[in-house]
């Protein structure tokens, strides 16, 4: 009996890692989903959609852009050690169901990683993705609740000055969710 307790394959010795390591949700989220849990992947929205109601919230939030970044900032992880600066405010909108102001690592370059702020008619909601990715997004007003935001990015030999790659993803309100719904992509990584 002492043998059979005793005795491990490899297979059991790497389910117990497996299991004290992280725990499974963790590390299903941290490898599988690329958005924070303040975004829902457009595949993990509710069954049953509750229709869509009239867009006629016309509250405002208060404060200007630089107050919403002062605000927010705080809530967004350091890059190592590195805090974030305000690239860009030029989609804020405090009565806007879904806006947006693009953060930059301090001191970065226009390969840095850049994070997406996203706001609700002022409110703080998170970032669009749960990492930063390198370069600047290119980010259109779709509506008043969505965003479409081209991410760029460097192909197989190509440098920072002439990468060609670009991914297409969408955020959008869900009024009756409560949640920002993401569809497309982010950029690859390796």
């Amino acid at each position: 009996m002492a043998t059979a307790t005793t005795s491990t394959t490899k297979e059991d010795t790497d389910a117990q890692q497996e299991e004290t390591s992280s725990p499974p949700a963790a590390k299903e989220e941290n490898s599988t989903r690329p958005v924070p849990p303040n975004v829902l992947l457009d595949d993990e929205e509710p069954a049953s959609k509750p229709e869509a109601a009239p867009e006629s919230d016309t509250s405002c939030g208060s404060g200007d852009a630089q107050s919403a970044f002062s605000q927010g900032v705080s809530q967004v992880p350091l890059w190592g050690t590195i805090g974030w600066e305000l690239f860009d405010s030029s989609g804020y909108d405090p009565c806007a169901s879904l806006s947006w102001e693009t953060l930059m690592i301090e001191g970065g370059s226009s390969s840095s990683p850049f994070h997406i702020m996203l706001f609700n008619h002022g409110e703080y909601l998170g970032t669009a993705t749960a990492k930063p990715y390198g370069f600047a997004p290119t980010i259109e007003r779709v509506s008043d609740s969505e965003i479409a935001v081209t991410y760029h990015w460097p192909r197989e030999g190509e440098g920072s000055a002439n990468r060609s790659g670009t991914t297409q993803a969408g955020f959008r309100w869900d009024e009756g969710a409560q949640k920002v719904i993401m569809s497309g992509d982010v950029p690859p990584t390796g």
